[in-house]
């Protein structure tokens, strides 16, 4: 039964099981079948008394309120009822995954959890490699046209977002192996630039930064004259990688000229530094995320009480706009200020969290979590970033074996 949940985890957080149905290897979307079999066999292996104390936990307590509130804030949107329905669904959905899922990271054996997330790691940042080099079935006019790639995760920047959060986890239990800690690192690097996603980009800088001055130690190592050793190597390191960049950057307008028109162009001269002025203006004010951020935040400012569940992501209760592409402003304009305060606090108690328990890999990604929120509204519906939050909440969450009651779960700090 394990290893079949350990299958099942690895197609969800790679996003294979989207790509085995749209090319008609599974015969059922997800939400119908793969989702609903994973569900079924975990609750079938662990008895309630198993992980009914994970509802003790911060995380499930903030997955729970999130649900309770989009059902709660149903009666007062003008969202469509399918719209409605989908966003309950999937907020139950994701409180079931993750509970599931800690239970599995804390609960099986130490390889089998590092199969899993190396495992999903190379499979979704290998399926990012094989759509740039030969290219994967499109499904769409829009993924037919793009340019960038997105592997089996479709949209570039949801691609590269599970792989650094992917990247992350995995780095937990191998950055003592030197050999295999450069290979995740660079193959990181690697396939979130292919995805040209700027937030993808400055994670993985953030990854390499907090981590060299930490030197990739599981806990807090830093100290006033190690930190400032670490900084200059840091320096060197990112100059390094500076120069790596621009290298790639010119090989890969000679070899592949569809990367210098269109969107990818943009992307690519932004990233290494070539964009004209007016180009950053227009990239930072308009024509995209600019204008929704100032649109959604006005819409909070005349109703900071929200306007109810889905209303970002129904166009005909929100005149036609896209959703807000930032899960601060998703919450405050959908469920009000109050569902948004609790969030702030949430983020914020996880890095404090992290601290307290001298978990520094939980820390980095506590850092990447909070800054995850200014890019995307749909990070609770990610699958790679809820598995990723299951496993980093496991480290934390420890299951007593040799008790079999509620009072089981133990907070432990790893030393």
């Amino acid at each position: 039964m394990k290893y079949i949940l350990a299958i099942l985890l690895i197609l969800l957080s790679t996003y294979s099981d989207i790509f085995l149905f749209r090319i008609g290897i599974i015969p059922l979307p997800p939400s119908s079948f793969l989702i609903p079999l994973f569900l079924a066999l975990a609750g079938l292996k662990y008895s309630v008394i198993d992980y009914m104390d994970i509802i003790k936990t911060h995380s499930f307590k903030m997955l729970g309120l999130i649900l309770f509130l989009s059902i709660v804030y149903a009666a007062i949107t003008k969202a469509s009822f399918t719209v409605i329905i989908e966003k309950i669904s999937l907020n139950a959905i994701t409180l079931l995954l993750y509970l599931y899922a800690v239970q599995f990271f804390r609960t099986e054996s130490k390889k089998l959890v590092i199969f899993v997330l190396v495992i999903s790691l190379f499979i979704l940042g290998g399926s990012v490699l094989y759509d740039f080099s030969i290219g994967l079935p499109k499904y769409s006019k829009a993924l037919a046209g793009s340019v960038r790639k997105g592997g089996f995760g479709e949209n570039p920047n949801q691609a590269a977002s599970g792989i650094k959060f992917l990247a992350l986890a995995a780095l937990v239990y191998i950055s003592d192996t030197k050999t295999l800690k450069y290979f995740v690192i660079i193959f990181m690097l690697l396939t979130v630039f292919l995805t040209f996603s700027r937030s993808g980009l400055l994670s993985v800088i953030m990854i390499l930064g907090f981590g060299s001055l930490n030197n990739w130690h599981y806990n807090f190592k830093t100290t006033a004259s190690v930190l400032f050793s670490r900084s200059m190597k840091l320096l060197i390191l990112f100059a390094v990688l500076w120069i790596s960049l621009l290298a790639l950057s010119n090989v890969i307008r000679d070899n592949f000229p569809q990367f210098t028109r269109g969107e990818a162009g943009k992307r690519l001269d932004l990233l290494t530094g070539q964009s004209k002025s007016n180009d950053l203006q227009k990239e930072a004010i308009s024509g995209g995320r600019g204008d929704l951020l100032i649109s959604y935040f006005e819409d909070f400012m005349v109703n900071p009480l929200g306007y109810g569940t889905g209303y970002s992501s129904d166009k005909k209760a929100n005149n036609g706009k896209l959703n807000t592409h930032n899960y601060y402003l998703y919450l405050g304009v959908n469920l009000g200020f109050i569902a948004l305060v609790i969030y702030l606090i949430y983020v914020v108690y996880n890095v404090k969290f992290a601290y307290n328990h001298d978990q520094f890999y939980y820390f980095i990604f506590a850092l990447l979590f909070l800054l995850e929120g200014f890019f995307t509204h749909s990070i609770f519906y990610e699958r790679p970033i809820i598995i990723c939050l299951a496993f980093f909440d496991s480290l934390v969450y420890r299951k007593n074996t040799t008790v079999t009651n509620t009072k089981s779960l133990k907070l432990i700090s790893t030393k």
